[in-house]
């Protein structure tokens, strides 16, 4: 399967070159962390898991690579938690941060409007592309991001998983 077309904005993070994807298969990630989240996610199917079905203490080996995002309306997201491995990747912790449409960094607007699309379509999206890290050349990222139900059936949180691809062509995954 070929990757979709490339987000190719100025960005002000690590992240470059996101192609971001509905996904159809487990068959299609690279990362072993990312696939659990997603395969967690599916065992659902054709429901969609809620948010008490979640818990971190039974993903503990994926636990530093996992990100949780509360939907507070369209277009604004509330980070409830990033793992150590999330931290690593994106270079700060943004526990506590409030992503918006409105914001100010091409980021934070770009990743609001992506969760919009995970909570109207509700299905998981598969994101894939380059990554700087350390002043270093750059490495290849896979994340998922799932959307998961309140008790009274409304998408209310996205989890999602983040892994560092080496050796791998994000080009053909």
């Amino acid at each position: 399967m070929k990757i979709g077309e490339f987000e190719l904005e100025k960005r002000s993070d690590n992240f470059k070159k996101i192609s971001r994807n509905v996904v159809h298969s487990a068959d299609e990630f690279l990362s072993d962390n990312v696939r659990t989240l997603y395969t967690w996610w599916a065992k659902f199917h054709p429901d969609m898991p809620k948010r008490s079905n979640f818990d971190i203490a039974e993903h503990w080996k994926i636990a530093p690579n996992i990100h949780i995002l509360q939907v507070i309306k369209p277009g604004h997201y509330l980070y409830r938690l990033n793992g150590e491995k999330v931290v690593d990747i994106v270079g700060v912790s943004r526990r506590g941060d409030t992503i918006t449409v409105e914001n100010p960094l091409p980021e934070d607007r770009l990743f609001a409007s992506y969760l919009d699309e995970i909570v109207t379509d509700a299905k998981p999206k598969r994101c894939v592309g380059t990554l700087g890290l350390f002043n270093k050349t750059y490495s290849q990222f896979e994340s998922v991001d799932c959307p998961v139900k309140n008790e009274d059936g409304v998408i209310e949180f996205i989890i999602g998983a983040i892994s560092t691809l080496e050796n791998c062509d994000t080009t053909t995954a």
